[in-house]
């Protein structure tokens, strides 16, 4: 199906991937707003906070952030938040770090705080789907970025997740991380001008330099997403198949195709 899609509409690849270079990445006004947030952060910052709705586009705005991250400056690292307890994250750190980890947790800990004040490359950490860490692990982060008495900023952890995070983040126990949390981001949807601009870019990357959607579709598309990006993608990518199977050079309202599976 991706073979006709490509053919009929001339596309050199599949439009609305999620493994779109991160040149071609469409600049909305919420991740440049964010994308400068973070650039301040990482000279000074110890934890910022990375908020938006499931499909919003974190991850897409991370990866781009980090590509444009100095090399020589920082030492990059990103790592999946799931259900990882402290003693893993000290590991995955000094292993990303290309530090080798010991096989104990708590020595893990020990040579965590040994070795990063030696570094020459300050490390950036982004721990994605914060949302679903353990509150112990929650509690440690607190002192990943606690140096003793030195006042030098070491290290910056980027907590990316779900706005269920913010309100975990208020509970008591974690006030001591809350306080070491300055900055805060949250990612807004795209209005409907950028959702019109952004399908017309998604389909101009991939080799169709004319407008596939009618502007009719593109504001219909808007009110079915809201602005959220994968939901975009999703509808885009299935219309499209659609569109080559029935012979449509132009995709107008009737046409678009919402597959029963998406989210409302």
């Amino acid at each position: 199906m991706n073979k006709l899609m490509l053919n009929y509409y001339g596309f050199s690849s599949v439009p609305f991937s999620k493994d779109i270079a991160t040149t071609d990445i469409f600049p909305t006004t919420a991740h440049t707003n964010a994308l400068g947030m973070m650039g301040l952060a990482a000279g000074k910052e110890d934890v910022v906070l990375l908020t938006g709705e499931i499909g919003i586009g974190k991850s897409v705005m991370l990866r781009s952030f980090l590509h444009e991250l100095d090399d020589n400056l920082f030492a990059t690292l990103y790592i999946r938040g799931s259900s990882l307890k402290a003693p893993q994250l000290y590991k995955y750190i000094l292993a990303g770090l290309n530090i080798t980890p010991p096989y104990s947790g708590s020595a893990a800990r020990m040579l965590y705080f040994r070795k990063v004040p030696e570094l020459v490359k300050k490390p950036f950490i982004v721990i994605d789907d914060a949302q679903d860490l353990p509150d112990t692990t929650l509690e440690e982060i607190k002192s990943l970025v606690n140096f003793d008495l030195d006042s030098k900023n070491r290290i910056t952890i980027i907590l990316a997740g779900q706005p269920e995070i913010i309100r975990r983040i208020k509970m008591d126990h974690l006030n001591p991380l809350r306080q070491r949390i300055r900055l805060s981001v949250t990612l807004s949807p795209m209005s409907c001008e950028e959702t019109v601009r952004y399908i017309d870019h998604h389909t101009a990357i991939c080799g169709n330099k004319n407008k596939v959607f009618s502007e009719a579709a593109k504001a219909d598309i808007f009110k079915k997403t809201t602005g959220i990006a994968r939901k975009i993608n999703t509808i885009c990518y299935n219309t499209l198949l659609q569109g080559a199977s029935r012979d449509l050079k132009i995709i107008d309202s009737n046409d678009i195709c919402i597959p029963e599976l998406m989210d409302d």
